[in-house]
């Protein structure tokens, strides 16, 4: 029975192998021959290393192309051997220990006792490990093959990490490395330091410096920024967080962070919870427009365009003719005409040199379906400009002082949004009755202190704003004063008179003849809203029946069920 040898008693058997001058005998004659590249001689190694068990005999029959290949990559012998294995099963991209072990005909415990050579190999960059599941296997980076098949050794270049473009590209890498298991969570936390320090005088690790946050925090919203960078994800959720962590199992302490907001990147407002139907989701999260605009402001991300996409176009607006009561039309009409291109950058000149207040709050307010909102879109159209249209359910949020926090960072970007504008857009409090109300005094529950903190906030910005705001509200006895003396501009939008409501059947409907509209005008005192809709529900019905003709009877008919609400009439006398 073969002697079986120590690995360091082998590879020593090498070296006095080469001294000896060679002899040819039997023995002699199993050497193989020189190889001619380094392919060539794991070709030869691997044949000898089948079922060897790693012997003497295997050891001294592969001298030559073991010495050759390792001086050619400048490996140790046993690392030289491994390789040649490994690189034999390289298009398989998941090698494990007892794979080799099968082949070379021994316990997997035999090679385990290599590891120092395996991860020799793995610093080198001639193998990549993966720790999926706790299960170890490697797979052969296809740059080493090519440097192999060059005939050269594998030399692992990293590009220098000079600004924080290339530390994201960089980052990216690792977490492809991450996807792929071929690196731990505490190897990537190591290696994001590592970057960090390369660009140590940039603006980014400065600021995050002085912030003192922990290594796992700044992580984590480095990976947040990565998504965001890569992806332009603005709804970034806990089981994208997972993917920080081995086999994805997110520690809890980093949930209760997150979800409590006790983590330190919400205390510095680098990060905030995702709004979801005016709700704040607690598994959901996106960077805050400072994290975008100043602490990321070395990547030079040019964020206009996405503030003038939440923007709603004025051009998208279609041109509507909209009939009013004499007392609006004429303040609507002297509106308009302030807010134009020409005379709005005048007007605000001498009210800055008079020491006055330069922006433009107004106030539409009356009944439902009377035209404010659509007034609203028509002076944008005719002034052509965008609207930000604020929906104060989305800001509102369950967690204490988000409300108060998305209402400020609300009026900073609409100010961004004015500094990077050739002409301000209009803010638009859409349906605002929920924040224009009287301020309650001596309020106790949460719900109440926050309700009135937004209206304060609002006061405070109504105060300092340069550009335009106009709210609307069914709101017509329950204006807080507060409110009402910082509206520079308030129109009431009455129910259209007899007349007004005659013009709108013949402007929705031009088939009408003017005893038909009259008739139809003095029968139903419906808002301009409501006749919109009563036209829309004729025309469908005109479609439906393919009758293109004008039914007074069917639109009466129509007018009566338009209404839910139907108010009781009080009978005089007596009733059976």
């Amino acid at each position: 029975m073969e002697k079986e040898m120590s690995f360091e008693e082998l590879l020593n058997l090498l070296d006095e192998k080469e001294e000896q001058p060679q002899q040819k005998n039997e023995q002699q004659m199993e050497i193989q021959p020189r190889a001619k590249s380094v392919l060539e001689a794991f070709e030869y190694i691997v044949e000898a290393a089948r079922d060897s068990k790693f012997s003497e005999k295997f050891f001294e029959k592969s001298s030559l192309n073991i010495k050759y290949a390792s001086r050619k990559l400048k490996l140790s012998p046993m690392q030289t051997i491994l390789l040649a294995i490994f690189v034999d099963n390289s298009e398989d991209f998941s090698i494990r220990i007892s794979d080799i072990a099968s082949y070379i005909g021994c316990r997997p415990a035999k090679i385990l006792r290599l590891s120092s050579d395996i991860d020799a190999l793995e610093e080198k960059h001639y193998l990549r490990a993966s720790h999926s599941h706790n299960s170890l296997s490697y797979r052969v980076p296809f740059d080493a093959l090519k440097a192999l098949k060059k005939n050269q050794p594998f030399i692992y270049k990293m590009e220098a990490i000079t600004d924080l473009h290339t530390f994201f590209d960089r980052f990216n890498d690792l977490m492809k490395d991450m996807g792929d298991d071929e690196i731990t969570h505490d190897k990537l936390l190591s290696l994001t330091n590592e970057y960090l320090l390369e660009i140590k005088d940039s603006y980014f690790v400065r600021t995050f410096k002085g912030f003192k946050f922990h290594e796992e925090e700044i992580l984590i919203f480095i990976y947040m920024a990565h998504l965001f960078v890569e992806n332009n994800d603005n709804a970034i959720r806990l089981s994208d967080i997972e993917n920080l962590y081995d086999n994805d199992r997110i520690p809890s302490w980093c949930k209760n962070k997150l979800r409590c907001h006790t983590s330190d990147l919400f205390k510095h407002k680098l990060i905030e919870n995702v709004n979801e139907d005016g709700m704040a989701c607690t598994d959901c999260y996106k960077l805050t427009d400072y994290a975008k605009t100043d602490l990321l402001s070395e990547l030079n991300l040019n964020l206009k365009p996405k503030a003038e996409h939440d923007l709603i176009k004025s051009t998208t607006f279609p041109r509507k003719k909209l009939i009013y009561n004499a007392a609006e039309k004429n303040q609507v009409k002297e509106l308009a005409s302030i807010l134009s291109v020409e005379r709005f950058s005048d007007i605000q000149k001498r009210l800055r040199k008079a020491k006055m207040r330069t922006g433009f709050c107004c106030l539409f307010y009356g009944s439902p379906g009377t035209g404010k909102t659509e007034t609203v879109y028509q002076i944008a159209r005719a002034t052509g400009r965008d609207i930000l249209r604020v929906d104060v359910d989305k800001i509102k949020s369950c967690w204490v002082g988000q409300s108060e926090q998305n209402m400020k960072e609300l009026f900073d970007r609409y100010r961004r949004i004015c500094k990077d504008s050739a002409l301000a857009p209009i803010m638009l409090f859409n349906e605002a009755d929920a924040v224009l109300g009287v301020r309650m005094e001596g309020v106790r529950g949460a719900a109440d202190k926050m309700e009135n903190s937004l209206q304060n906030i609002i006061l405070q910005e109504m105060e300092t704003l340069d550009g335009i705001m106009i709210a609307t509200t069914n709101l017509t006895n329950n204006l807080d004063k507060a409110f009402e003396r910082r509206f520079l501009y308030k129109i009431q939008f009455n129910r259209p008179t007899l007349e007004a409501r005659s013009k709108i059947w013949q402007a929705m409907m031009p088939k009408l003849t003017d005893n038909d509209a009259l008739k139809i005008a003095s029968q139903f005192d419906l808002s301009g809203g409501e006749i919109e809709n009563i036209v829309r529900k004729y025309t469908i019905n005109t479609i439906l029946s393919g009758k293109d003709t004008i039914n007074v009877s069917s639109i009466i008919n129509i007018c009566r069920n338009e209404r839910i609400y139907k108010p009781k009439i009080t009978k005089i006398g007596f009733c059976k």
